[in-house]
């Protein structure tokens, strides 16, 4: 048969499909939601084998699909909602269609029929090569025009190096997978013949997969295999983040250079087909054989040499206790040397490699140590000498009865301590600056001899500027004076009852000096001011926008000394729009509070536009959280829109 007599027969069968497309259509012509309708169906003629399509709406309710002559068809393939095939079996006859619906049934207006039996007898060579040239042998092949490998990888007619009624050859596309393949023509719904095996591809192959062990970035890898032109891609595991490396082929033999930054994993090799080959499972290597010279007794500024193999793999070395890693100051291949950072405690010194592996080595600090103590009885409220080594290193001394006090040592082997007026006898504890703690030998700590107060005021105890603090103290007969701020003041003492006035000018953290013959001692305690006082600690007008410029910042040393009910108050004024104010703590958390149900003041909580001024009541767990939450010296940070603030101020004594 010559190309024109075969053109103008694949014509005539893409217009006789077209016809079946366009005039096949359901008995039913409801077009409500839900209803199945039969729009077109082909090919007609169609191949008994091959798939027949059917076009419409909800055909996925179909049930059953039958042929002539009652042949029933339930393994139907759902490709949408509006398409779905079947495959014709070989004993079908010509005839209308019925499509079985959960609604009834469906018939075809057009008749199916069938062309001649188009067939495949042979696929050689399998397997093939990307490049080669597949011959399909059978019949009725020139009605074919397009050969479709695995992952729809076309050839069409035009590329077909042989054409005829008994066979097609084709040169195998380099994107070419191992599958079935399809032998198809290009009608809106095609004629479909599926090879009944796979067609095989060959791919790249190594003799074995290697297991690459202790393997460092720059090493040559070498692997002899098979059809190794066929690469396009080696890719190292994640390490390179899936980057492609330089390779080279040369006599059966591929080989490539790890790069940096490559991680334990797959080592893989890629075709043009994209199909991934395994050629080796790859471990980099680690330091090993590690030794810390010193291990022991470091301390911030110890310069540690570690000795090992493989030494010039680390980039950088983590310190237990510390986030930041640290830089060697020096390397080779079989040591390093690195500085303790400030904040090192004893455990695990992490080498790091650029692979993301990584080897350990213990160390231990140095610990200051407690010999004797000067006095070794002390009055609480006196002063105390710690004598022994590495003192220097001590943050925080804690007395018995978890009494604590922050130390700044002058000397490694003394440590002059204030006794707290109220600790108790018991062991030490020495609080590092890196946070370790060691306990020192027991302490015997007696009553203060001065007058002092055994018992402070509660939390819960409201203490006010202008009246009477009174309460209880002991050895009062020693009391000679008493201060408040640094101010002599008027007082009583009846037995060990004292009355203390308070002046009116005191308010929050107040100093409390008892002065006795033999020594004082001076307490904190918190005074509210009787009197409302108002503070103002933001002064605009600022118009308020939700950016840098526009936003009210309040200082975390404006709430350092507040007691829960204090009040902060706004004052503002409201533009036209619908205006908001958020509320942020100064690390930018949300700051919520109850009357306003959340962290939005807006003009709706408000409720009338002639509103100027708001007080928003701060409870304890609010204060805790903006001095806990500050940042950057910021205690609150609002911002917001259509609102612009007048000031903003504190009101304590209510």
């Amino acid at each position: 048969m010559n190309f024109t007599n075969i053109y103008n027969r694949l014509i005539l069968m893409m217009l006789a499909v077209l016809v079946v497309s366009f005039t096949a259509c359901s008995n039913d012509d409801d077009d409500n939601a839900g209803s199945v309708l039969l729009e077109a169906y082909g090919p007609s003629p169609a191949l008994r084998g091959s798939q027949l399509t059917f076009i419409g709406k909800n055909l996925d309710k179909v049930t059953k699909v039958i042929l002539p002559d009652d042949i029933e068809i339930t393994e139907i393939e759902v490709i949408s909602s509006e398409k779905i095939k079947v495959t014709i079996p070989q004993n079908a006859a010509e005839g209308y269609v019925k499509l079985i619906t959960p609604n009834g049934e469906l018939t075809s207006k057009t008749l199916l029929t069938y062309t001649e039996p188009i067939s495949i007898s042979s696929i050689a060579p399998s397997p093939v090569k990307a490049g080669q040239t597949l011959t399909i042998e059978g019949d009725y092949l020139n009605l074919i025009q397009k050969v479709i490998f695995a992952k729809d990888v076309e050839v069409t007619y035009k590329d077909f190096l042989t054409w005829e009624r008994g066979k097609i050859e084709v040169t195998v596309p380099d994107k070419a997978q191992t599958g079935t393949i399809i032998l198809a023509d290009t009608a809106a719904i095609p004629i479909e013949l599926e090879s009944e095996i796979e067609l095989q591809i060959v791919l790249p192959s190594v003799e074995q997969i290697v297991d690459l062990t202790n393997k460092k970035p720059g090493g040559l890898i070498e692997f002899t295999g098979s059809d190794l032109d066929l690469v396009k891609y080696v890719i190292l595991p994640d390490g390179a983040a899936g980057d492609t490396v330089d390779f080279k082929v040369e006599n059966n033999k591929l080989s490539f250079t790890i790069t940096a930054g490559v991680t334990d994993g797959v080592v893989v090799m890629v075709p043009a087909s994209g199909v991934h080959v395994s050629i080796a499972n790859i471990g980099m290597a680690i330091p090993t054989e590690l030794v810390a010279t010193p291990s022991t007794n470091i301390r911030t500024g110890t310069v540690i040499t570690i000795t090992g193999v493989n030494m010039d793999l680390v980039t950088n070395v983590t310190f237990p206790g510390v986030e930041d890693s640290v830089d060697p100051s020096s390397q080779s291949g079989t040591e390093i040397k690195v500085t303790v950072p400030e904040g090192t405690i004893s455990g695990n010194l992490t080498l790091n490699t650029a692979s993301g592996n990584s080897a350990t080595i213990a160390v231990t600090t140095l610990k200051p140590a407690v010999t004797s103590y000067s006095p070794s009885s002390v009055p609480a409220g006196e002063s105390v000498t710690l004598n022994g080594t590495n003192l220097d290193l001590v943050a925080k001394v804690t007395f018995g009865g978890n009494k604590t006090v922050e130390v700044t040592p002058a000397s490694a082997t003394s440590l002059v301590v204030a006794v707290p007026v109220d600790a108790e006898s018991g062991a030490l504890t020495l609080t590092m600056k890196n946070g370790e703690t060691i306990t020192s030998p027991s302490l015997t700590v007696t009553k203060p001899e001065f007058c002092y107060i055994p018992v402070l005021p509660g939390d819960d105890e409201e203490i006010k500027s202008g009246t009477i603090l009174t309460i209880s103290v002991e050895n009062g007969d020693k009391l000679t004076g008493v201060q408040v701020n640094g101010t002599n003041v008027q007082y009583i003492l009846q037995g060990n009852t004292l009355s203390i006035s308070v002046p009116s000018s005191a308010s929050g953290n107040t100093n409390f000096k008892l002065i006795s013959s033999n020594g004082d001692v001076t307490y904190s305690i918190y005074v509210i001011n009787s009197a409302v006082v108002e503070t103002i600690i933001f002064q605009g007008p600022l118009a308020i926008t939700w950016s840098d410029g526009g936003r009210a910042i309040l200082s975390i040393s404006d709430f350092e000394n507040l007691r829960a009910g204090a009040i902060l108050k706004l004052y503002f004024t409201q533009n036209d729009n619908w205006g908001q104010l958020q509320f942020n703590y100064g690390n930018w958390v949300n700051m919520p509070f109850d009357e306003i149900g959340g962290v939005y003041l807006t003009t709706d909580v408000l409720g009338d536009k002639s509103i100027k001024e708001y007080e928003l009541r701060l409870t304890q767990e609010g204060l805790d959280n903006i001095r806990d939450k500050t940042s950057e010296g910021y205690g609150i940070i609002i911002q917001g829109s259509d609102f612009t603030i007048d000031k903003i101020s504190i009101i304590t004594g209510r």
